[in-house]
């Protein structure tokens, strides 16, 4: 039995898709809106988490994710350099000169090492933060857990609930 968060990702889930379909002008796929990955489920409720964050809240949060996200940037910048000059891309020379198969793993590669910095960072920071708040008593081990690793927010920060 699906809990009323579940059934309400579940219809969102499904509405969006009966959007996307009517808009390609394609069949409904209805297994496809029924079955979808743990994951999706998981970022949904962090973005919703987020967003209904009562306005202090959602202040610290912007700013423990802004630090984080500028830390994850300032390290994956020359990471991407690094990785160019080990794959023969030289920033000199047009990026159109190379072999288009070396310019998509460059690419592909230089973005998931962003996204790896970026989530890294943004939850080490987040980790300090929280952490310091964990040790105040202001919240416990489980929300810190929720917070930093599944990006949900406890409750009672949360507008009208």
């Amino acid at each position: 039995m699906q809990g009323a968060s579940e059934c309400r990702v579940n219809r969102i889930t499904i509405a969006f898709t009966r959007i996307i379909c009517s808009a390609t002008r394609r069949k409904f796929p209805v297994m496809r809106c029924v079955i979808y990955p743990r994951k999706s489920v998981v970022l949904i409720r962090a973005i919703n988490s987020q967003r209904r964050l009562k306005p202090y809240f959602y202040s610290q949060s912007a700013k423990v994710g802004g630090v984080g996200c500028l830390f994850g940037f300032a390290v994956a910048y020359p990471l991407f350099f690094f990785i160019a000059s080990s794959f023969g891309i030289e920033s000199d020379i047009p990026i159109r000169s190379y072999d288009a198969d070396t310019v998509l793993a460059v690419f592909t590669l230089c973005f998931l090492i962003l996204c790896l910095s970026l989530y890294t960072f943004c939850a080490l920071f987040a980790f300090i933060y929280y952490g310091i708040k964990c040790k105040k008593g202001y919240i416990d081990r489980e929300e810190l857990v929720n917070i930093v690793f599944k990006g949900i927010y406890p409750k009672r920060w949360q507008r009208g609930l």
